[in-house]
């Protein structure tokens, strides 16, 4: 057991080594992204239409952030990305010959973090702030129920809260690898072909998760 917690120790002492001499000021960051909207939300559909319900399927993006240094530890974190959500109508039979409906789901967020070890090879760090996230309009909702005309979703701004960990590679390159949580309510209105519209506040929990190559100025 001593032997474990002395390898631990070493691989903890080595990860604060610093790995560069300046401050750092800025890194830019090109990123794969994936989101997971832990979404559903309830249109109390009047007659003839009946209720449903809409949930979005996590997929895979790409986005981009920069991020500032104030001194070495604290720094603010401004990303943005881009992704398209599969759109699901649970229960609800799909047309003939109808296809996938899709929806593009753009988060921005602002984030102070704070850095454990930022002269380190490996860098952790904890943050929070704001994300506004932005929303198409699902027109192509027909693909996948013919009695819904198109759903609409307004943007909106919710908490942001942060965690990731940089891996230097050299002095100036690293690998980052990055977590947010945003809970936010949509509100949503759903065009029927036939009926009156109906309308509902959609959760939509985005976990945002990204891994990229950051460049260190």
């Amino acid at each position: 057991m001593k032997r474990y917690g002395s390898l631990f120790a070493l691989l903890m002492l080595l990860a604060a080594v610093p790995a560069v001499a300046q401050n750092r000021h800025i890194d830019l960051s090109a990123n794969a992204v994936w989101v997971d909207t832990n979404s559903d939300g309830t249109f109390d559909a009047q007659n003839p239409n009946q209720p449903f319900n809409i949930s979005f399927d996590g997929e895979v993006g790409y986005g981009a952030s920069a991020n500032f240094f104030f001194g070495n530890a604290l720094s603010l974190e401004v990303a943005a990305s881009s992704v398209r959500q599969g759109v699901d109508i649970p229960g609800r039979p799909r047309p003939a010959g109808g296809g996938d409906s899709n929806i593009r789901m753009m988060p921005l967020s602002a984030v102070l973090q704070w850095h454990f070890i930022p002269t380190g090879r490996i860098d952790p760090y904890i943050g929070a702030g704001a994300a506004y996230v932005l929303f198409d309009d699902i027109d192509d909702i027909s693909e996948i129920d013919n009695s819904v005309q198109r759903i609409n979703l307004k943007d909106d701004v919710g908490l942001a809260v942060n965690a990731g960990l940089g891996i230097m590679i050299t002095p100036r390159f690293a690998i980052t690898l990055d977590g947010k949580y945003v809970p936010l309510k949509s509100n949503a209105r759903a065009v029927f072909v036939t009926g009156p519209d109906s309308e509902t506040k959609v959760d939509i929990n985005p976990v945002i998760v990204s891994a990229g190559l950051t460049f260190r100025f």
